[in-house]
């Protein structure tokens, strides 16, 4: 199955399962097997657009405090196709330095 993500900076970051026809989102599990063979539907948020069996583009919420302020502006980063497991993170993540306490003395 093909999935296009569509990055939407939030508070949260978006996990998303595929098996089979299954896609949990956020653990809500949506069924595209009720799609009929080469028929469409369109998408409730999350989904965005036209849904197919074969396709579908899911808002992806990321954590815009903990991301790189520059994402990649190339679809081609935000597109998988996965037919079991977790759609991969396609966000840029800051790395954090850890702040020493300067101590009194």
């Amino acid at each position: 199955m093909k999935i296009i993500l569509s990055p939407l900076a939030a508070n949260k970051t978006t996990k998303i399962k595929v098996d089979g026809l299954k896609i949990t989102i956020n653990g809500k599990e949506v069924d595209l097997s009720q799609i009929p063979d080469g028929g469409e539907a369109d998408g409730v948020y999350p989904l965005i657009g036209k849904v197919t069996r074969d396709e579908v583009t899911i808002a992806y919420e990321y954590d815009s405090k903990k991301a790189e302020p520059n994402q990649s502006p190339d679809i081609k980063d935000y597109t998988f196709e996965i037919d079991k497991g977790d759609c991969p993170c396609p966000i840029k993540w800051r790395k954090y330095v850890k702040k020493h306490k300067n101590k009194k003395r």
